[in-house]
């Protein structure tokens, strides 16, 4: 027990280092270059962060790229998921799907997003991207966990006639889950990216890609450093959360 808290304090301890490491490094940076419009301080990103937080445009930005990431990897999973069991039923729905997937993962997502400005309103394009963008993940993560099924497994089942049910939850499921979780992790990541990234290009009223594109217009460097700096503590924030509400053994 003693070990563990030791452990946690020890943890604790080089992740405050290792963030005053990069702050100082970041303020050495600032000072060189001596120009806030190139690079701002540390404390003039952070002034222009805690006077965004107070704003009702910080969170009505947050809230609805955050609801775009949420729906685009929902999207994304279940779509993956379904027609994952689907190809590993079916040789000629696999072959079906081969290029449609490697056309996605090769495909630059710039082309996506330029692509989907011409076949959609600026609230659906980040969406789409990010479709396009984690797509490609569940389902080869899910159809490589089905692959990895042990078929002995699956005959002795049959053999004492086990239901379906029971098969789905205690052998199938239990396999993909490690693959599942990868892919999610892999998602959580992409997703942020491709739907900001999106939203830079679409501009949807309500965005923290057009707040990003917003300050590089006017030249407000302080307040597009403390939007990144937000956009990546909402993203960490919601990977750490999703991660404890994953059931126990689950990875992320």
């Amino acid at each position: 027990m003693k070990k563990s808290r030791l452990s946690k304090r020890r943890r604790a301890a080089y992740t405050v280092l290792t963030v005053l490491f990069w702050l100082a490094v970041w303020q050495a940076a600032s000072i060189i270059v001596n120009q806030s419009l190139f690079m701002p301080s540390p404390a003039e990103t952070f002034v222009s962060l805690g006077g965004l937080i107070v704003t009702d445009i910080f969170w009505l930005s947050v809230a609805f790229t955050l609801y775009r990431v949420v729906v685009g990897v929902a999207v994304s999973l279940i779509l993956g998921i379904l027609l994952a069991f689907a190809a590993s039923h079916s040789a000629f729905m696999e072959q079906l799907l081969r290029p449609v997937v490697a056309a996605t993962k090769a495909t630059p997502i710039m082309s996506v997003i330029v692509l989907a400005l011409v076949w959609f309103t600026s609230s659906v394009v980040p969406i789409f991207a990010c479709v396009l963008l984690c797509f490609p993940i569940f389902y080869t993560n899910t159809l490589a966990g089905l692959r990895s099924v042990d078929i002995q497994l699956l005959e002795m089942a049959t053999v004492f006639r086990v239901k379906r049910g029971h098969v789905m939850t205690g052998i199938i499921v239990p396999t993909v889950l490690p693959h599942f979780y990868s892919a999610l992790a892999m998602c959580l990541g992409f997703s942020w990216k491709s739907v900001v990234a999106a939203e830079v290009l679409s501009s949807p009223k309500y965005s923290l890609g057009y707040r990003l594109y917003e300050t590089k217009l006017y030249l407000n460097t302080p307040e597009l450093f403390a939007w990144t700096l937000a956009i990546i503590v909402i993203s960490l924030i919601v990977e750490k959360g999703l991660k404890h509400l994953l059931p126990q053994g689950g990875r992320l």
